[in-house]
């Protein structure tokens, strides 16, 4: 991927020094996120306070993109809940399919947006969402990749 600019800037920023990261005091609510196919293993805590985010935290072996996704989608997470996290992780979605140019709730992650010209790497963005979202619902586990 040669892209740059904001794209590059914040998912290099984010990958040498993901914010959040680390692990909650317990209670929390986690899951895990799996690709197996690209290596991103993923592991997502939540504190849930009268239906909303209150703590995040992440920590895994990923690669840049899926790193930076997690970082950033901690400040958007906070204070939402799982019904705003549903329509942030499908404005996302649309995003970084080149569906929409720009969502303004989403913040920081906008930059993401250059992934419409990779979709091999959507995955990758789409996992920490996905991984939370299987947190917040109390399942285990998470991933973004197609059975065979």
């Amino acid at each position: 991927m040669s892209a740059s600019g904001p794209y590059r800037d914040i998912v290099l920023d984010h990958h040498r020094a993901p914010r959040r990261r680390g692990r909650l005091a317990p209670p929390v609510q986690a899951a895990e996120g799996v690709n197996a196919m690209c290596g991103d293993q993923l592991h997502i805590e939540v504190r849930v306070e009268q239906g909303r985010v209150v703590a995040y935290a992440f920590e895994g072996t990923c690669c840049a993109i899926a790193t930076a996704t997690a970082s950033l989608l901690g400040d958007c997470a906070l204070g939402c809940d799982a019904d705003d996290l549903a329509v942030l992780e499908r404005r996302f979605a649309a995003l970084v399919a080149g569906e929409i140019v720009e969502a303004p709730e989403l913040g920081a992650l906008n930059a993401l947006s250059e992934l419409a010209r990779y979709p091999a790497r959507r995955k990758c963005a789409l996992l920490p969402f996905a991984t939370l979202a299987a947190a917040l619902r109390g399942e285990p586990h998470a991933t973004t990749e197609v059975p065979a």
